[in-house]
Order: structure tokens, then sequence, then C-alpha cells
């Protein structure tokens, strides 16, 4: 496992590229919301008093009253334009991961960094699709059936005259919730993994061996991908501890300071993401060892999609048509 998180943390630096184009992507799909929210809040922030102080100390009764406007509800504006970014995120998730796995796989490919990024993506992006709602559906069937079990099995603890057991109820719930979710998704980053290396087609099935995969390496699939999720909740704590210590941005250089400081929290995210990518194609790789194939002479097919045999740098590589 602490091969497989070193060799995770490493990918990120050998293709720093990848790391910024997937901060500025996902920073153009943050401008969707922002830019709406810009314009009504500052149009809210001008003519009303009581907003100003919002910017000074928050204060919940304040803000719902100034949200509720008259001839627009700002929150359900944001809310909506923040389900359409969830979607479109959603969606192009198969399209980066694709892009990611092929830049990872294609190093010592002739062709740019962009070439080989929108390459994968293009190539493996419907099968990452369909594998993604694959997993989605399996993810709220499972919730849906334990929810109601757990609960009523946890419920005990939250009718004791104990303060607390009222926390830990809630606690457990999430808990629970969060360890079934996580096998699932977990399952798709693998079958993806599994589909870019070995260029599979039956999705259901990549998805089942997926689950497979997890489940018989529970813990170290959980224990890598929770190593990844600690580093992100120590990073999301220092943005806290900063906003909770730093005066309130009332100026156009501290609001310039802020936002510095929050883009290096995303792209801080987006690291741990591709490193986290980079680690479980390691630990897949090294439990799964790939059998020597021969290398389409095509430059245009994806390096992902041609296995190589474990422990051997450089694969040999045998055009098709002389085979």
């Amino acid at each position: 496992m602490t091969a497989s998180i070193k060799a995770g943390l490493r990918e990120p630096l050998r293709h720093p590229k990848l790391v910024w184009l997937l901060w500025a992507w996902y920073g153009l799909l943050a401008l969707v919301p922002a830019l709406p929210a810009w314009n009504w809040w500052g149009g809210l922030l001008g003519s009303s008093p009581e907003a100003a102080s919002v910017l000074k100390r928050f204060d919940l009764g304040v803000f719902l009253d100034v949200t509720a406007g008259k001839d627009i509800n700002g929150l359900g504006l944001l809310a909506g334009a923040a389900v359409a970014v969830s979607l479109v995120a959603f969606v192009s998730s198969a399209f980066t991961f694709g892009g990611v796995l092929e830049v990872f796989a294609s190093g010592d490919d002739r062709h740019s960094f962009m070439h080989r990024f929108f390459r994968g993506g293009g190539h493996f992006f419907w099968r990452f699709f369909r594998l993604a709602l694959v997993a989605g559906t399996c993810t709220l069937l499972a919730v849906g059936v334990l929810a109601g079990p757990v609960a009523r099995a946890l419920a005990r603890f939250a009718d004791t005259e104990w303060e607390p057991a009222g926390y830990l109820y809630g606690l457990g719930v999430a808990l629970t919730v969060a360890l079934v979710a996580g096998l699932f998704l977990l399952a798709l980053d693998y079958a993806r993994i599994r589909v870019a290396r070995d260029d599979a087609r039956g999705m259901l099935r990549a998805y089942v061996g997926g689950l497979r995969f997890v489940l018989r390496n529970v813990l170290t699939t959980y224990g890598v991908a929770i190593s990844f999720i600690a580093l992100l909740v120590a990073l999301m704590l220092c943005y806290l501890a900063y906003e909770t210590n730093a005066p309130a941005a009332g100026t156009w250089v501290a609001i310039a300071v802020l936002f510095i400081i929050q883009q290096a929290v995303v792209f801080g995210r987006v690291f741990l993401r591709v490193a986290l990518v980079g680690g479980e194609r390691h630990f897949y790789g090294a439990m799964t060892p790939a059998a020597m194939v021969v290398e389409s002479a095509s430059p245009d097919v994806p390096a992902s999609s041609v296995p190589v045999e474990p422990g051997r740098p450089e694969q040999e590589r045998i055009p098709t048509e002389l085979v």
C-alpha cells in the first residue's frame, strides 16, 4: 500500500501539465454559477445596507432575509446553477479520467501532451460514461437498501438520555453510507483502469470485475483511498484555520489574497485526485499482471489500452504487420 501511495504522489509531479489542465477546466465550470452569483450579489449589496454587514460578520438571519428577494430567489438561482455544473462535471469526468490514464501510460509517446490527453479522453469516453451510469445506479440502490436497516439498528443509541448519543447516531449513519458508496465508487475507478489497460468492451463485466477486485483487496483499496482523503482533509482544515483567523475580506487586496488561497486549495484537490488515480493504477497493475501483447503500429491507438508486462519498464514494441 505504501508503494502505491508513493507512486501516486509521483504521478502529478511527473505530469504537472495534467494538474494545471484539470484545474483550469474545473475553474471554467465554476464560472457558470459564479458569474450569476456575482451579478446578483453585487446588485443586492448596492441596494441593501443590511447585506453589507454580512461581509464583515456572517449572520444567518440577515443572509436569509437578503437572499429572499422579491423578484428572484437567490438561493434557487445558485442551486440551479450548481446542479447544472454537477451534471456537466459528471459527464466530463468520463473524458478527463480517460485522458489522465492515457497520459500516465504514454509517457514516452512522441505526441504532445494535449494530443495524448484528448486521444485517451475521446477513445474511452463512452465506455467510461456507461461505467459511471452503472456505478451511480448501484450506489443509489445499495444506499437505499441499507439506509433503513442501518438507521433502525442505530436508532436505539439516539433514544438514550446520553447527550452525545444523537451525534454518534448521525456519525454512524454517515460513515455507513460513506463506506457503502465508497465501495461502488472505488469499483468504478478500478473498472476504468482495467478497461483502459486491457481495452475491454463489456462494461457490466468490467464493473463487476472492479467490484470483485475491491472486495478481494478491501483493506488496501480503502487504505490507499483513505490516505489521500486524509491529505485532502488536512488541506481543508488548514484552509478553515486560515478563514477562521483571517480578517474579513473588506478590501480588493484582501479579496484577491483570499481568491489566490482558494485557488491554491482547489489546485491541491486536483493534485490529490490525480495522485489517487496514479496510486490506484499502480496497485491494480501490481495485483493483476497483464500478459505481454503485441502493440498496434497505428500511432493513434491509446497506449493505455496496450497491456505491459509487470517488472519491465520498456515493453518490446512489434508492429502488427510484421507478425
